[in-house]
């Protein structure tokens, strides 16, 4: 068996359940002669932000006929022998966390209720991923309390969180009043989704990174999410969240754990900002970076070493391409790897789509035992299948 864990879907009826007070405000697909998805006209769309540089639709995939029509998809997906599929939305051209908090809720169930009646019409095969609108938190728990007793398997959130008051975007960890939130995914034993909805926030895509090229070497947004989990002390508070990282890669995780291990295990020292907050700090990454928060804000928060929540927290959807994909493996064990296709996506991450059963069975870096895992055993324990 082979249970696909990323991939992305637009139903023609994503946006057909909304109450008469906020359906005008609704976005409505534009499809062409063939039933490909060629636009959005989204009525209710955010007043545009400088600097965000939103992606507009149709988006990544649009030419596949999978990407609006199920009977196409699992043509596809048989020939793949993929038997199983979770379906995340997709996002191009329609979702963000700056749409007004009321229409986002609405928007969010509205494609959620399109979702539930496809895993209504194909059971065994179709798993709905839940969006919610995280920009309304107590709306957002709602969702997922009710996504939970519908049978959806996991929910997704956006990897940064840009909302009106800060629309170029933050990590999900830096947000207190998310703090509910996460709770009740841990009551609910809710697996959370981390993957990039493109509406233009992009830390890297700004201009003070770019212009003289600085983005090469700049830490991209997945990765700062990541660690502000971890550093926040999110997953003291909440040990048995479990987060499934889609498309970040694999080759960052065993170097990334390793210099977040050797910080916290030890001490630096600055002699150019020497007073600062967290000038003792046995976990600062960067000794000689000026030190501006409260001593008790900059406290170290994380109570063990980042690999224990790389190994206990978090799940990582695989890049069958990647030359590094056995090394992570061993490094974090085979358990935490899900596979992945990111249909029906052209971008470096669905690239391989077509070519990704056929690339994990030829890797011969891979035990059987974990290719077996990676394909179906881990993913079946994780969302309870």
């Amino acid at each position: 068996m082979i249970i696909d864990c990323d991939t992305h879907f637009m139903p023609q009826d994503a946006f057909d359940y909304l109450d008469d007070g906020l359906r005008a405000l609704a976005p409505r697909l534009n499809f062409d002669g063939r039933g490909l998805l060629a636009g959005i006209d989204f009525p209710g769309a955010p007043e545009p932000i400088a600097g965000t540089t939103p992606l507009s639709a149709p988006g990544s995939g649009s030419h596949c006929a999978g990407n609006s029509d199920m009977a196409i998809r699992l043509a596809d997906y048989q020939g793949l022998g993929i038997e199983r599929q979770l379906i995340l939305p997709q996002f191009t051209g329609g979702w963000s966390y700056l749409i007004e908090p009321a229409l986002a809720s609405a928007l969010a169930h509205s494609w959620n209720l399109s979702m539930l009646r496809l895993m209504d019409d194909h059971p065994g095969k179709i798993y709905g991923v839940a969006l919610v609108a995280l920009q309304d938190v107590a709306g957002a728990i709602r969702e997922m309390k009710w996504a939970k007793e519908q049978g959806f398997s996991a929910v997704v959130l956006d990897h940064t969180y840009p909302v009106r008051e800060h629309p170029y975007g933050t990590t999900l960890g830096s947000h207190r009043e998310l703090w509910p939130f996460f709770a009740t995914g841990e009551k609910l034993d809710m697996p959370l989704y981390l993957h990039a909805v493109q509406h233009g926030h992009r830390i890297v895509n700004l201009m003070m990174f770019q212009q003289d090229g600085l983005d090469i070497f700049a830490p991209r947004e997945a990765q700062m999410n990541l660690v502000s989990l971890i550093t926040s002390g999110l997953l003291d508070d909440f040990p048995m969240l479990k987060f499934i990282h889609a498309e970040m890669g694999v080759k960052a995780i065993g170097s990334l754990a390793q210099r977040l291990d050797g910080a916290f295990t030890n001490s630096s020292f600055s002699y150019e900002d020497d007073e600062g907050a967290a000038a003792g700090s046995r976990r600062r990454l960067s000794p000689k970076a000026p030190q501006l928060a409260a001593p008790e804000v900059a406290n170290e928060k994380n109570k063990l070493p980042p690999s224990h929540y790389f190994r206990n927290n978090f799940y990582w959807t695989i890049e069958t391409e990647e030359l590094e994909l056995a090394d992570a493996v061993e490094f974090i064990g085979p358990e935490r790897f899900l596979f992945a296709t990111d249909y029906p996506h052209d971008d470096p991450g669905g690239r391989m789509k077509f070519k990704d059963v056929e690339l994990l069975a030829a890797n011969r870096s891979l035990t059987e035992t974990a290719k077996e895992l990676i394909r179906a055993g881990n993913a079946q324990r994780l969302f309870q299948l």
